[in-house]
């Protein structure tokens, strides 16, 4: 085999895949579009293109997230990034995930974000799972295939609608959870058994949680309520559940309670089957 072939193997492989997205991408575009952001707080300063925006963000995700390293895949997908890393990195991913939301934490603490740069949010959806690659003669490049791909893009998806930053799934909390219990800079917390829209196994979710997040000691304060909580759930003890998922969010501010809060109404007016196992089929991305 030659290097490339060794580098993106033809067979499966295990590998830890990341999804790493740009919230409200159309938003901040249309407000390019509107002039909102001239680059500076001169009216001479030379405006600031969605095209330049864009192309810092590729550029600090690329080096911060170990995208340029050997035997790593990347490929942009619109404002998003996919990285496909061998299953050796994952404690280098936890450091460059930590690394990327720190520099974007401190991009929008500086003075004029918002005025004269967009404020940004990013999603991560992180998995384990097998690939293999096939070489396209169109582009004269290798491409990833395998259903885990797709699932780290749900995953990401889902991370907002639960008010999380950094989404995992059970698998990659396997791979992680000696390094995350070592370092005090990280924590976890659990957020739902599901299936994903298009799937048809069931997957657990996490939420990554780092100090450089605002509301990582919240977050953590909640882990015992929001595991109580969830246990009614699972027991269909609905009213109850959802006065504690909703106390979640009120004392919180967690948007997690409040999903699973209305979950708990539409299950109580609708009640699963009597085999029902606590897993929520997902009826969007």
């Amino acid at each position: 085999m030659n290097s490339d072939s060794d580098k993106f193997p033809t067979d499966k492989s295990k590998r830890i895949l990341m999804f790493c997205d740009l919230r409200d991408s159309t938003d901040i575009l249309q407000n390019f579009e509107q002039d909102i952001y001239r680059g500076g707080s001169s009216d001479e300063a030379k405006p600031y293109t969605y095209k330049e925006f864009l192309l810092d963000v590729h550029e600090t995700s690329y080096n911060e997230l170990y995208l340029g390293h050997e035997n790593t895949f990347s490929e942009i997908y619109g404002d998003g990034v996919l990285g496909i890393f061998p299953e050796d990195n994952t404690k280098y991913i936890l450091e460059n995930v930590y690394r990327l939301t720190k520099r974007v934490r401190i991009y929008n603490e500086a003075d004029g974000i918002g005025v004269f740069k967009p404020r940004i949010d990013i999603g991560f959806g992180i998995t384990v799972g097998e690939v293999s690659f096939i070489y396209y003669s169109l582009d004269k490049r290798h491409h990833p295939i395998g259903l885990c791909i797709h699932e780290a893009a749900r995953i990401e998806a889902l991370s907002r609608f639960y008010d999380a930053r950094v989404l995992i799934s059970g698998r990659f909390l396997s791979f992680s959870e000696e390094y995350i219990k070592a370092d005090q800079r990280f924590s976890y917390r659990f957020i739902d058994h599901v299936v994903l829209k298009g799937f048809r196994s069931p997957i657990t979710l996490f939420e990554l949680l780092l100090d450089n997040d605002p509301r990582f000691e919240t977050k953590k304060s909640s882990i015992q309520e929001y595991s109580e909580a969830y246990s009614k759930y699972c027991r269909r003890e609905w009213e109850q559940a959802k006065k504690l998922f909703q106390k979640i969010h009120q004392n919180y501010g967690l948007g997690v309670g409040q999903v699973m809060a209305s979950r708990c109404d539409i299950l109580s007016k609708s009640p699963p089957s009597p085999d029902w196992s606590g897993i929520w089929k997902m009826k969007d991305k």
